[in-house]
């Protein structure tokens, strides 16, 4: 089984230019290539992780820290080589970062992206209803990542300024 196969780590500064690859197939575009790597290089709390098979990166996910709710990350952006796509590292990528956000302490975590998709590991938009935020709308989803991680929260949030280049 090719996921028993792929090691799943903090990226280096060494991973760069795989990383920025990776984003550049999955997304037929440099714009979440250049977010990625900026949001990594920047002063923003981060949390990425690189999937990797042999030598090659073959995914690779940021969560970057949110302005408004307490101790709020945002996932994004996520990619995965597509020659491996049907292998669930992506879903691997998330569920792995997740937890790994949950261990630091971080109490919730919002995703922009397809419902059916994040769903699955919890993302609600009811969660996200409540939250004013320059990318409101149906594909704005969060979760708690602690018991009442958002604690009602009503009020302003914002992504890291480097997402503003990104169309």
């Amino acid at each position: 089984m090719i996921i028993n196969k792929t090691v799943f780590r903090p990226s280096t500064p060494e991973d760069r230019i795989a990383v920025r690859a990776v984003h550049r197939r999955a997304f037929g575009r440099d714009a979440e290539a250049d977010l990625a790597i900026a949001l990594i290089e920047s002063e923003t709390v981060t949390i990425d992780l690189v999937a990797k098979i042999d030598a090659m990166v073959v995914g690779h996910v940021v969560l970057s820290e949110l302005t408004g709710p307490d101790r709020a990350l945002g996932l994004g952006p996520l990619a995965v080589d597509p020659e491996w796509r049907d292998f669930k590292i992506g879903t691997e990528l998330v569920r792995r970062a997740l937890e790994h956000a949950r261990r630091d302490g971080w109490r919730s975590a919002f995703v922009l992206g397809d419902p059916v998709y994040y769903g699955r590991f919890g993302f609600k938009r009811a969660l996200a209803e409540p939250v004013q935020c320059a990318y409101q709308g149906p594909y704005l989803q969060a979760l708690e990542l602690a018991p009442d991680g958002l604690g009602g929260y009503r009020g302003s949030m914002a992504y890291p300024p480097q997402f503003h280049a990104v169309d």
